[in-house]
């Protein structure tokens, strides 16, 4: 198993394999793919977030710059990660070769089944959705399920208000690795599984 850091490149003790389910009864972590931006564009995003939430009147707290990202691949919530989908997994990520793109999003809305509000867009998103469908296709070549159904955003915060979609000044941001996260269900902390960069 790929050794574990932290998002800016600290390692960190190994986390327990099994722990008390989160309150509601969910299971305390999930594995993903994720893109992050960097912490320099992650910290432009969430200045422009500020405004943005006010300017819609929304409350909920925002989302600090080192959990923007947008899940590319959603592998599951576990009360134990099985280590055999782990090795897979990495297995996808060491197989893939993509070159490093631009992300933008153009739009905002409310996604009220989950009480988030989000980034998202159409045109400024296609290679990233052209990375998925590639990381998708190593997923499948190592026997894990993938979803086909994809819609990509970033979470900026939790919030039960609906705001409509709506056009938003573009937010930009160059995507430069991808990783594989194990997410402490509730708590907003990430462990690093697996990382690998982009080409450039």
């Amino acid at each position: 198993m790929a050794e574990q850091f932290s998002l800016f490149g600290d390692p960190v003790p190994k986390a327990p394999t099994s722990a008390p389910k989160p309150k509601g009864g969910r299971e305390p972590y999930s594995l993903f793919f994720s893109l992050f931006p960097t912490p320099e564009d992650a910290v432009e995003i969430a200045g422009i977030n500020g405004a943005l939430l006010r300017a819609q009147g929304l409350t909920g707290k925002a989302l600090l710059p080192h959990r923007l990202h947008v899940t590319c691949h959603d592998l599951g919530n576990f009360t134990e990660l099985p280590q055999d989908l782990v090795d897979a997994a990495i297995r996808a990520g060491d197989s893939l070769a993509f070159d490093a793109f631009d992300v933008m999003f153009d739009r905002a809305l409310s996604y009220p089944s989950a009480g988030t509000y989000v980034l998202s867009g159409t045109d400024g998103t296609r290679q990233l959705t052209a990375f998925r469908e590639e990381l998708g296709e190593a997923m499948r070549d190592q026997g894990l399920r993938v979803s086909r159904s994809f819609t990509p955003h970033m979470t900026l915060v939790y919030d039960r208000r609906v705001v409509a979609e709506h056009a938003i000044e573009p937010v930009r941001w160059r995507a430069r690795e991808f990783v594989l996260i194990r997410s402490h269900v509730g708590q907003g902390i990430y462990d690093v599984l697996g990382r690998w960069p982009l080409a450039e």
